[in-house]
């Protein structure tokens, strides 16, 4: 591509060399460079790109775009522009030929339920006979493929480049979880929405956004970023995300539970293995049922449902794509290893979430329901008390413990959540190491009990001053749960006794 139509619709101005070159590659990230590329020097919030051009130069870049401050090395090209970040959004859209005008894309922005609605929608792509793609908190998905997630959204660059590939499979539907992050640095510019979906929002990330009002502020942002003819889909029966609908300009379509739905759920019936209503839609109700438990995830399904529904998917489709969901990595979990009780992993790692999921789990329960959660470091510290206090009220018995404590100390971590508890419940206990806590609420449970283990989900790893170690709740739950299944059977055999002692006994 000649470096003159990436630039395209960019506000430059060219301080060294001329733009009437070819360039193979766009890049970001000074290690990547390649012969022949562009690199955008980019101020980052952990590195500053200004600081490796050199080194990008060496690699063998031919053109630098930064502020005009810059100065690069002789013989390559200097390109300024006044907002680097919205720049490199644009460059990378051209550069891979705007790859979402190509796509039915599906923006999800909201507190919770991001990442189970992108699983939703592209099971009913599926039943469609459509190719899918997800990008969002669990990995990166093309027609199947997988790779590794390093954020919610990723950075302009890749998101762009994450559709090109979409693109190139053959895949129709695109289902993107938007973070606040992304909204408010300019991640998705350049990206068109067929749909913005706002699923609810309470409070977190305010360790970024500072207040609730910022932090909503930047989720509402998502619709600036529909195309002419894309639709906003709001929850209704969230009072803030309802409060929005007058001042959006594109078709809103919504969907709730109260009143006043477009997409309504009807003769809702809950149960402890699945979820079944009926969906009322401007053209008509047809059912709904779902291996997917509790009134979260029918709100779920509805908001899936309503952004199919807006882009023309039968209601054949729709039933079958949400029939065919088994679970979601991460999002109430079973681990099963033939106990008597059930241990369930979840992410919920905000109050709302967490009182979601335990106010389901209580109301299933034959015994005790446990929980064993902890908040993470150098994040949003006003959600500890709130869901300490949510654990407390909807548990029997709860482990406060470690998440993922960066650079804090867990116990101060702790002290945090036990603040919201102190003098209100007593029905906690201080377990710091995560894999203790998980052993205890396991050795503790009995039959017809819950454990649920909040917070990580997916995750594999806990983060740890500067160091990552592996750690799955998932697997350290499994192997706890078979150490305990296989003491309890040698037990049994011991209890028994020696058959031969028995014989040896008789002949004395």
């Amino acid at each position: 591509m000649l470096f003159e139509e990436a630039l395209k619709g960019i506000d430059y101005s060219i301080q060294t060399g001329s733009p009437d070159i070819d360039i193979t590659a766009l890049s970001d990230d000074s290690r990547t460079v390649t012969r022949g590329s562009i690199f955008v020097a980019l101020e980052g919030y952990a590195k500053d790109g200004r600081n490796f051009v050199n080194e990008a130069v060496s690699n063998g870049a031919v053109a630098i775009i930064s502020d005009p401050g810059l100065r690069v090395p002789e013989g390559v090209i200097k390109v300024s522009v006044s907002d680097v970040r919205t720049a490199l959004a644009k460059i990378a859209k051209n550069f891979y030929g705007d790859p979402s005008a190509k796509l039915k894309v599906i923006g999800i922005t909201g507190t919770n339920g991001k990442t189970t609605t992108t699983y939703l929608i592209e099971a009913i792509a599926k039943s469609a006979g459509a190719k899918a793609g997800v990008i969002g908190t669990i990995n990166y998905r093309s027609n199947g493929d997988a790779r590794p997630a390093k954020n919610t959204t990723p950075g302009s660059l890749e998101l762009q480049k994450l559709l090109s590939e979409m693109v190139d499979d053959g895949v129709k539907y695109a289902a993107v979880e938007v973070s606040s992050h992304a909204l408010d640095q300019g991640r998705v510019s350049g990206v068109g929405l067929d749909v913005g979906l706002f699923t609810n929002i309470t409070s977190d990330h305010l360790d970024y956004h500072k207040t609730k009002a910022e932090y909503f502020k930047a989720k509402s942002k998502i619709f600036a970023h529909l195309k002419n003819s894309g639709v906003a889909v709001l929850n209704y029966d969230d009072e803030k995300v309802r409060s929005i609908k007058g001042s959006i300009k594109a078709r809103v379509l919504t969907y709730g539970i109260n009143e006043g739905s477009d997409v309504k759920a009807l003769k809702i019936k809950l149960s402890s293995n699945s979820s079944s209503f009926e969906v009322s839609t401007p053209s008509g109700e047809f059912p709904i049922k779902t291996r997917l438990i509790g009134m979260h995830n029918v709100s779920n399904c509805l908001a899936a449902i309503a952004a199919m529904y807006a882009l023309g998917v039968d209601r054949k489709s729709i039933a079958e794509g949400i029939g065919s969901i088994v679970s979601i990595p991460g999002r109430l979990e079973s681990v099963e290893m033939g106990q008597s009780f059930k241990v369930l992993v979840d992410y919920a790692h905000t109050e709302d979430a967490l009182n979601n999921v335990l106010s389901i789990l209580k109301s299933i329960c034959e015994g005790k329901v446990w929980t064993v959660f902890g908040c993470g470091g150098d994040r949003d510290k006003s959600k500890r008390p709130l869901m300490g206090l949510s654990a407390c009220k909807f548990s029997d018995r709860v482990i406060v413990t470690s998440d993922n404590p960066r650079s804090e100390e867990p116990l101060d971590i702790i002290r945090d959540i036990k603040s919201g508890i102190n003098g209100k419940f007593s029905n906690y206990d201080i377990v710091p190491d995560r894999r203790e806590a998980i052993r205890k609420a396991v050795s503790s449970a009995t039959k017809g009990d819950i454990i649920l283990i909040a917070g990580k989900g997916h995750e594999d790893y806990q983060i740890i001053k500067d160091g990552v170690i592996h750690f799955d709740d998932r697997e350290v739950a499994a192997e706890i749960l078979a150490k305990k299944m296989k003491d309890k059977d040698e037990g049994k055999r011991d209890s028994k006794g020696d058959p031969r002692s028995s014989i040896i006994g008789r002949s004395r």
